[in-house]
């Protein structure tokens, strides 16, 4: 599922508490609690279902993802 979010990645060089790009990513799993598996920018990451948008949008702008269309890890 296509996923938008701006949360800091340190392996993209991004700096925790400093604003960040939005980027598009690739929800992979999500394990019915609240993390997903995610892959941006070619790196898997894992990250809250919160920080995943549905629309191009910062955390409080945009709605977070439906999590009942998320693809569950089995």
């Amino acid at each position: 599922m296509k996923a938008y979010t701006d949360y800091p990645f340190a392996r993209l060089g991004d700096v925790w508490h400093e604003e960040t790009p939005i980027r598009k990513c690739i929800v992979t799993s999500y394990d019915v609690d609240k993390y997903c598996k995610i892959v941006i920018a070619g790196c898997e990451e894992e990250v809250k279902s919160g920080y995943l948008y549905s629309k191009v949008g910062r955390c409080g702008e945009v709605s977070a993802i439906n999590l009942e269309s998320l693809p569950i890890i089995n």
